[in-house]
């Protein structure tokens, strides 16, 4: 999709990414409904019992299919950025594009495949959706799924156990990131020059269609059939029966009739919009005082809000339930089970993203700017609300946007912290899936699909206004 002639190149480029923006749980609920034995839609149309999600390597496959983006966004950028005389040198000296492939290319990308490689260990070591509905039925158990039946299951002393699963988790991921951080320095090229040179496409000749071919069948397998069939399944009154018989609303029915429903719609709502907008106006602040007021101290304050997006989301959650669920001794104090424990988990996760938008984007306001604001007469706080703050806010509404879609699908720190009448729109979908009607989950999915995709196209919209 970077350097070649494929046919389709921007198709593939937005909907071979377009699973960064759906939960991963959906597409363990989507596979369920594919490859579930005997009354999967693919065993059904494969004519046996040929596929088994509930195994091994079916767990290995739904997460392989949730996460693919975060191996092909990384190397796809790298690629783009790699500067083409390396392999144009390759070509005058007699070399095939196979070989200059092999030789130059992929050498060179070694330290970008590392880190995609990390970023996708990382993700889904800390997974929880994927191996609660996959693995468990198949008692195929990981350090996510453990944590959360000792902290569901043990009382005061299964969230201590919980926390000793938690030690292992961050402990696997230290070791990881150190090896990887000294692979990536071992392999690492310079492959940005200061100088600008056009991007060279290899010409595939014979090989475009087989090449278009094989990006179509990605699309297919990975994006349009899991979502397909979670759409197709929350119209059957009966799983995996295909008939036009079987078709009916009854789902939607059931979703918008059931009371959780209700609760668990605007329960996500309210913590989405409120989370981001706290996100951005904790960011906001942050950013000011950190690129403008050059603030002692704010650059410490920047790392220690990103720090908690780098922390699997079961330990934060378990933190948050040591930190304010026991009420520091007066139980009229506790927060567990309150919507105020999710808005503080959802917040701390999330600030990074927040900060990470806005903070660049006063980096690139010319300080000429500022001081002609003074010049006119204008105060500080003229300044900022006069000058400053419509430059940026563009990226505010970015840095909402990207806040609030995690929020409004959010499941791994919300099913160990919601309580009775706090359900959320990720929650309910797992209980539904796992424990009453997985016909209804299929609907409330799609339902939820069609939010976060009118969220992603406005996100793009945002995007474009701010490269204006």
């Amino acid at each position: 999709m970077a350097r070649t002639d494929v046919y389709a190149t921007r198709f593939f480029n937005t909907w071979l990414l377009f699973p960064f923006f759906v939960p991963s749980y959906l597409f363990a609920i989507a596979w369920v409904v594919l490859a579930l034995p005997q009354v999967g839609l693919l065993n059904q149309w494969l004519g046996g019992n040929l596929l088994n999600v509930y195994s091994f390597f079916g767990l290995v496959w739904v997460t392989c299919n949730a996460f693919l983006p975060m191996i092909i966004t990384p190397l796809t950028q790298s690629f783009k950025k790699m500067d083409p005389s390396l392999e144009e040198a390759a070509r005058i000296c007699g070399a095939s594009p196979l070989k200059t492939f092999l030789r130059i290319s992929l050498p060179c990308q070694w330290s970008s495949v590392l880190g995609a490689a990390l970023i996708f260990v990382f993700i889904t070591l800390s997974s929880f959706g994927i191996p609660a509905i996959i693995g468990n039925p198949a008692k195929l158990f990981v350090l996510t799924t453990q944590i959360y039946t000792f902290s569901k299951m043990g009382g005061i002393r299964g969230v201590e156990q919980g926390f000793i699963v938690s030690l292992w988790l961050i402990l696997f991921a230290w070791i990881l990131a150190s090896l990887g951080r000294k692979l990536k320095q071992h392999h690492s090229v310079a492959l940005t020059t200061g100088k600008f040179s056009r991007q060279s496409l290899v010409a595939l000749g014979k090989w475009k269609l087989p090449a278009f071919l094989f990006l179509a069948g990605l699309f297919t397998v990975f994006v349009l059939l899991p979502l397909g069939a979670l759409v197709i399944s929350s119209f059957f009154k009966v799983a995996g029966q295909i008939s036009w018989s079987n078709v009916s609303l009854f789902n939607y029915h059931y979703v918008f009739k059931l009371q959780e429903s209700r609760s668990a719609l605007l329960n996500s709502l309210s913590l989405a919009v409120l989370g981001a907008l706290t996100c951005c106006g904790l960011g906001l602040l942050i950013s000011y005082s950190s690129y403008q007021l050059k603030t002692s101290g704010a650059g410490l304050l920047e790392k220690i809000a990103c720090l908690p997006f780098s922390i699997p989301g079961t330990i934060l959650a378990l933190a948050c339930v040591v930190s304010f669920g026991s009420g520091w001794g007066n139980p009229s104090l506790s927060l567990f089970g309150t919507p105020f424990l999710l808005w503080i988990a959802y917040v701390g996760k999330d600030l990074a993203i927040a900060v990470q938008n806005i903070g660049p984007a006063f980096q690139q306001i010319d300080k000429n700017l500022e001081e002609a604001g003074r010049v006119f007469g204008l105060g500080p706080l003229g300044v900022f609300d006069r000058i400053l703050f419509p430059l940026i806010f563009p990226a505010l509404k970015s840095a909402f946007l990207l806040c609030a879609l995690p929020m409004l699908s959010e499941l791994t720190m919300s099913v160990l912290l919601f309580g009775p009448g706090t359900e959320t729109l990720g929650t309910l979908i797992f209980q539904l899936q796992d424990y009453s009607n997985p016909l209804a989950a299929c609907a409330l999915a799609t339902l939820l699909i069609l939010f976060l995709g009118l969220g992603t196209l406005l996100l793009k919209g945002f995007s474009k206004e701010s490269h204006l």
